[in-house]
Parts: C-alpha cells; sequence; structure tokens
C-alpha cells in the first residue's frame, strides 16, 4: 500500500512548492504544498509507532501556536523548497521526499526521508550532497540503539533490510502489519485514490487524537495553576494554625503581668498559676529579654495574631473559591466531545489567564457575539412548564445568569464538585412547582463532576442571592443564603 500511496505522490505533489510545515501532534507533521495548476495539496507525514504514514489528507488540521523543535528547524530549512520526486524503498519502509531550490549561483538540495520502522519510526532532513543528518524527528543515540545512531552532524545510514517485514501495508509496532490495515481495503475501479482511502482509514483515529491532543494543551496551564493553588492553600492553612498560637500567647502575657517583680532577667521560663483553674503553666521566655519585654512580646505576637488571622481566613476562602473555579472549568474540558467545542473552550479560557486586560483585543464581554453564546446552553422544560436552563461552559454559566436569569428565578449548583449551573424560570412568578425544582436538581447533578453518583447533593437559592465575583474567573460566583436538596439520578 506504501509504494502505491508513494507513487500517487509523485504524480500528485511533484513539482509543488511547500509553502507551510506544522505539527499538530508529537509524530505528526502536515505540509502544506501549492502545486501549479492543482492548488493547495495537505501532506500528512506520520512516524507514530503503530499508524506511522504518508498520504494525502482532506482533514483540515490546527496549527499549534507555537512550533516544537523539530517543525520550527523544517520551517527555517524547507519552506519555499520545490519538491523534485517522492521515492518509496523496495522494502517498503522508507519514503524520501526529494526538494531543491535554486539561486543564481547554486542549487540547495535536501531529502526529508520518512522511516515507517515500528518503535524506530522517525523524520529526518539529510543533506542530499553530504549525506549527513542536519535534524531528525526523534534522536537515537547509541545507548538507544541496537543497530545504528541517528542524530545530527552524523552520516545518513539507512535502516538494515528485514526480509520478515511485511511488504503490503503500514505497519504497526515491532513491524507487524496491523490488523487492520488500508491495504485490505478494495479500491474501486475510477472512484478513489489510494492516498483517499489511507486518509479515509485513519481520519478517525487521527480527529480523536488531534481532540485528546487538544484537550491536554487547553487544560495544560489550568492544571499547572490548580497544583499552584492546592499548595498556596497548604501554606495558607499553615500560616493560620502559626497565626493562632500567636493568639493564644496573649494568655501568657496576661500571666506575666501578675508576676512581674517576682523573676529576673536572665531565666527561660517561669512558672505561673492560672488564675481560672489553679493549675501551674510554665510560661517559656527568652532569657535576653526583661520580664517587662518578656511580656509585651507575648502582647504584640497576639495582636499580630489578632490582625493576620482575618486577613488569612479571607485569601484561603478566595483561594478555596478561584481553585474550585478552576476545577469547573477543567470538569468542561473533560466533557467536550469534539475538537469544535475545545476550540470555543479555548477562546473563552484565554480570559481566564492572568493576561493584564490592556493586551486583551477584546473586551471579555464581547467576545463571543450572541449566536456563539446561545450554543453553550441547554434548555429543557420541566414536568409542570418551567424552562431549566443548563449551562454547557463556563461561558454558558455565565451567560444564562447574566441574560436569561431575573431576581426570583431558581439556581442550582452540585455541592462542592464542578458542574453546570441550572436556572429554573417557572410559568408564573407566583409558582414553584416541587417536581419542577426537582427536576432542575437533577439536571445540575447529571451535568457535573458527579453524574455517576446514585444520591446527590444539590444547592439551590434565588437568583437574587447569586453574584459574580468581581475579577473572578468567568462563570466563578459567590452565594448568599442557600438550602439543599439530595436527588438520586437511578430515578
Amino acid at each position: 500500500m506504501i509504494q502505491k500511496v508513494v507513487n500517487e505522490l509523485r504524480s500528485e505533489i511533484t513539482g509543488g512548492i511547500i509553502s507551510k510545515i506544522f505539527q499538530p501532534l508529537p509524530r505528526e507533521l502536515v505540509f502544506k504544498i501549492y502545486v501549479p495548476g492543482r492548488g493547495e495539496k495537505r501532506l500528512m507525514l506520520s512516524a507514530d509507532p503503530k499508524l506511522g504514514r504518508i498520504h494525502l489528507t482532506q482533514l483540515r488540521i490546527p496549527n499549534p501556536p507555537a512550533p516544537p523543535r523539530f517543525c520550527a528547524y523544517l520551517r527555517a530549512r524547507l519552506v519555499n523548497f520545490r519538491i523534485v520526486d517522492v521515492s518509496c524503498a523496495a522494502d517498503d519502509r522508507v519514503v524520501t521526499i526529494a526538494c531543491e531550490r535554486r539561486s543564481p549561483d547554486s542549487i540547495n538540495k535536501l531529502a526529508l526521508i520518512l522511516e515507517l520502522l515500528g518503535r524506530d519510526s522517525n523524520m529526518i532532513i539529510v543533506d542530499t550532497e553530504t549525506k549527513f543528518i542536519m535534524d531528525c524527528l526523534h534522536r537515537i543515540p547509541d545507548k538507544h540503539s541496537h543497530n545504528r545512531i541517528v542524530l545530527p552532524g552524523i552520516d545518513y545510514v539507512p535502516p538494515p533490510t528485514n526480509p520478515l517485514r511485511s511488504r503490503s501495508g503500514f505497519q504497526s509496532d515491532h513491524g507487524e502489519t496491523a490488523t487492520k490495515s488500508p491495504s485490505s481495503l478494495v479500491l474501486p475501479d475510477g472512484e478513489q485514490s489510494f492516498n483517499d482511502i489511507v486518509d479515509g482509514f485513519y481520519m478517525s483515529l487521527l480527529t480523536d487524537s488531534l481532540t485528546e491532543n487538544l484537550r491536554r494543551e487547553i487544560a495544560r496551564p489550568f492544571k499547572s495553576k490548580v497544583r499552584a493553588l492546592s499548595n498556596r492553600i497548604l501554606k495558607i492553612e499553615k500560616d493560620i494554625k502559626r497565626l493562632q498560637k500567636f493568639i493564644g500567647q496573649g494568655k501568657y502575657g496576661e500571666l506575666l503581668k501578675t508576676k512581674l517583680g517576682k523573676f529576673e532577667k536572665g531565666l527561660s521560663s517561669v512558672n505561673v498559676t492560672e488564675w481560672e483553674t489553679g493549675e501551674s503553666v510554665t510560661v517559656p521566655l527568652d532569657p535576653a529579654l526583661d520580664p517587662v519585654s518578656n511580656m509585651n512580646k507575648f502582647f504584640v505576637r497576639s495582636a499580630k495574631g489578632k490582625r493576620g488571622i482575618g486577613i488569612a481566613l479571607e485569601r484561603l476562602k478566595a483561594t478555596i473559591a478561584e481553585k474550585a473555579a478552576l476545577e469547573e472549568l477543567l470538569y468542561f474540558i473533560d466533557e467536550a466531545g469534539t475538537q469544535n467545542e475545545l476550540e470555543i473552550l479555548s477562546r473563552q479560557m484565554a480570559l481566564t489567564k492572568d493576561i493584564p486586560r490592556r493586551h486583551q483585543k477584546n473586551d471579555p464581554k464581547k467576545t463571543c457575539d450572541s449566536r456563539s453564546l446561545s450554543q453553550n446552553y441547554l434548555e429543557v422544560i420541566g414536568p409542570c412548564g418551567s424552562r431549566i436552563l443548563i449551562g454547557k461552559n463556563s461561558a454558558g454559566n455565565d451567560f444564562i445568569l447574566r441574560n436569561k436569569a431575573r431576581a426570583n428565578d431558581i439556581w442550582f449548583h452540585v455541592k462542592d464538585a464542578p458542574g453546570s449551573h441550572v436556572i429554573m424560570i417557572p410559568k408564573r412568578d407566583d409558582m414553584l412547582p416541587d417536581p419542577d425544582i426537582y427536576h432542575a436538581a437533577t439536571m445540575a447533578a447529571k451535568y457535573s463532576k458527579l453524574k455517576k453518583s446514585w444520591k446527590t447533593e444539590v444547592l439551590f437559592t434565588e437568583v437574587k442571592n447569586i453574584s459574580r465575583v468581581k475579577g473572578g474567573l468567568l462563570g466563578q460566583v459567590k452565594i448568599g443564603k442557600y438550602r439543599t436538596i439530595v436527588v438520586d439520578l437511578r430515578e
């Protein structure tokens, strides 16, 4: 199959100019090639251990914002080169794309070599004249290879032939042909090319890989932030314990006040009778300080503790709330099923990063138009006719609260877990039917991280008791008074 695909590629892209190169996945590269008279072609090259392949693709693949090392090197070396030949080795494992760029006084000739060798699959750019390896996707030093070294700056040596390898199709790990291979498909006469067959065969796998890769890329900074907030919470809790000890030292100062004039400077401790219980208490002292200075030290620490603990408790509350909001964002990332949903989330979440407002091109409130915002929530009808709005992501949560909810509508959210905000809008302002309240609470549990739990506790309150956090994350709110209801998703 590789030979058949390469034969088609030779006629399809020879003479084409490489205009763009990007790397959507760790072992996949996409070349945009302009072929005079035929327009733009997209060439997929994969050195994946199990899914290694080369073919033209119709799939529109996103271009990551920052190119990885090998991709950046290829952009600097191969963009604007003309493809002069595409060839395949006799054993079907090595594909060579020969390229050149002419200048008034010289011709620069390079070759991009795709080796489909299972775990050792690789992409290598070689100077055609000197046969030197300029760079490679996967660098293989001597200690990692029983056969050969693959590193920049050394001579390129083709991989040894292996007569046990099948020549019938694209190969999986350990050189064995995959049980499901595009080579097993039959080409309808005149209807489809071999490149189309391979592209169709791998399209769903590639789409899934791109989706999961995008999911990881979007989630990575938020996971890092959650870890940082977790560490901050531990530090604040440690500070609170220290401040509580400082507050308790005020009692030592009061006890020393009754003992002043009865001990001298230089003692490391003194025993004082506790006036409430009559017990003897050992008060630690600083031998370098006189009795009055020791007493005042305890009073100063106690005052510091009382001032600081309120601030620390507020910081702890705000940090826990921010961490919960970020975990909710991560929940929506995990729940997104398609690249389109993830890309929408990515645009929305750009507003949550620590970017000064002057660097933001758009006002956050105007980032999404009304049509796209309307796709960020669901609407269902309760048993008694109430409208129930369910946020599909943080922007949807924020939108239904700001733009759809009235003061006396009812807001729902699963307790102590990430999930969607749910708004119940009753048919009549003076009527809050219990079946609709239970149904809305069930929706809040169903669209949450606790959806696999049987019994789930859900908070609910009037919208007027909910306020957005000034300067907080998208969809982050503060809750006033509320009630709870337990729902059983088995029902």
